[in-house]
């Protein structure tokens, strides 16, 4: 049980290269396993006034600056477009609020959208559906795309996405596509096959076709993937293979058709898939291939991250590396991860989050991450193939109550605490722990001041953990699978 914050602090010896004054107070905020406190407020801390008494140190070098942060977010999918459509107006700001709000929720900063459905299908007239926004009748094509219509979105994401967007405007958006309209492909399916390369030119602008859709309804796009799970084929919901090659010639297309038509701004981020032992060598394949060539580099980036695989942070973090070793001025992201009911243990899954998808990426030089689906019923409903046990980040009951999940308050622990980036760009700092069970990562923010994030994944035992941040010391007890935020 983690109970209250130790006053009890000494003055740093050490004083770190770049750092700003040492704070005259640090707040405090936490979540424990037992769900006893969410985000909850505790007693700042007064630093520098007793002796440290922690058996773990948490060094925090505000003079080295790793990567500036994306931020944290979620995926508004059809599927959690239809479950928030479904809620009284009031209900549904509320829990948009509680996902998107600075002031009143987790202050989340990014959206995945998908172009066309995904397996968490739209729901037209009470069925579920697969769509792409320019589909034909059997052994029709459009190259020219002069049937490309963005309107089945009309009743679903794009009134959400607008929602999100006047709780905060600061949002920045990913859109990645699950498959391209079957007249492009080799099996004239959503549900399996690769591009014809006749169409490739067709999908580049089919890619630019939405971007400009969506500008036009006020979403600006400001990451594209090319494919999203690219090794994925033949399966009951849209999905398309395809390698790095191809994906290196439709960037090459489509990046300089962006910057044309005025969307420069709007990036490549390559790959959208797993980095395991399995997926190792295929990775690489895209990150070389890809970031090595000249042209696609001007458009791209970096690399969109999936977490499966259940190799954790260990394998995944040499995924970052390499990007980070031969592409330092690349990004990595982490675009799709999602909790289940194969783990409905709250503590469990509070530290996997924070140790393998928000604290040790940051740390291997990722930008943000972003959970799956932002809502669905309690149920993991509605899906139409694919991952018929996910949960949403925010599980909704048949009356409408919500409850928010661990995922949410591993992602909040962080973006309750960073500035929207229109008050200015916040970066990483090089966070070391001499514990093991102790995890921590550290962002600068543009006021000045550190957020500093903290879980003690023990299962068993509570750690009392000294943490030196800008010339200071402060002394915290962190209860066994929990989690605190300071502020300094």
């Amino acid at each position: 049980m983690l109970r209250r914050v130790t006053i009890g602090v000494v003055a740093a010896s050490l004083l770190l290269s770049g750092c700003t004054p040492a704070p005259a107070l640090i707040e405090v905020y936490s979540t424990t396993g037992s769900k006893s406190e969410l985000l909850t407020r505790q007693s700042d801390i007064v630093p520098n006034s007793g002796v440290a008494t922690g058996n773990v140190d948490v060094v925090v070098d505000t003079g080295r600056h790793l990567q500036q942060l994306d931020g944290f977010g979620v995926a508004i999918t059809h599927s959690a477009a239809h479950v928030l459509l479904e809620q009284d107006a009031e209900t549904r700001t509320r829990i948009l609020t509680e996902l998107f709000s600075h002031e009143e929720g987790a202050g989340f900063s990014m959206v995945r959208l998908p172009i066309g459905t995904s397996d968490y299908a739209g729901v037209t007239d009470g069925v579920e559906v697969h769509y792409t926004y320019n589909d034909m009748a059997p052994g029709e094509t459009d190259p020219e795309l002069k049937n490309f219509s963005i309107e089945p979105d009309r009743d679903s994401i794009i009134p959400i996405m607008q929602e999100a967007l006047r709780i905060n405007p600061n949002i920045r958006v990913i859109a990645s596509p699950w498959s391209p309209p079957a007249w492009m492909k080799t099996t004239d399916s959503l549900y399996s096959g690769s591009l014809r390369p006749e169409f490739e030119s067709a999908f580049a602008d089919y890619l630019l076709a939405y971007v400009e859709a969506y500008a036009a309804e006020g979403i600006g796009v400001d990451y594209l993937t090319i494919q999203n799970e690219p090794a994925v084929t033949n399966t009951n919901y849209p999905v398309m293979e395809m390698g790095e090659f191809q994906q290196l010639g439709i960037i090459t297309q489509l990046g300089p058709r962006l910057a044309e038509a005025g969307f420069g701004d709007t990036k490549v981020l390559a790959y959208d898939f797993n980095y395991s032992d399995e997926w190792e060598d295929y990775a690489k394949g895209f990150i070389d291939t890809i970031l090595g060539d000249p042209e696609a580099s001007k458009y791209t980036a970096g690399i969109a991250w999936h977490g499966y695989d259940g190799d954790g942070l260990e394998k995944f973090s040499e995924g970052l590396q390499h990007v980070e070793d031969n592409f330092p001025d690349k990004k990595s992201l982490i675009t799709e991860i999602t909790e289940g009911m194969w783990s409905m243990d709250f503590a469990g899954n509070l530290s996997y989050s924070l140790e393998n998808i928000v604290l040790g990426p940051l740390n291997a030089h990722s930008t943000g991450a972003l959970y799956w689906n932002a809502a669905l019923f309690d149920d993991g409903s509605p899906v139409l193939g694919g991952g018929e046990s996910s949960l949403g980040v925010i599980s909704v009951s048949p009356d409408g109550d919500f409850t928010k999940s661990s995922a949410y308050y591993a992602m909040a622990h962080f973006s309750q605490f960073i500035p929207a980036r229109s008050e200015g760009e916040s970066h990483v700092l090089a966070t070391e722990s001499s514990s093991p069970s102790i995890h921590a990562a550290s962002v600068k923010r543009p006021d000045g001041r550190v957020v500093i994030v903290i879980v003690n994944t023990s299962s068993l035992f509570p750690e009392t953990v000294n943490v030196t941040v800008n010339g200071a010391t402060f002394t915290a007890e962190i209860g066994a699978q929990s989690v605190m935020t300071f502020l300094a």
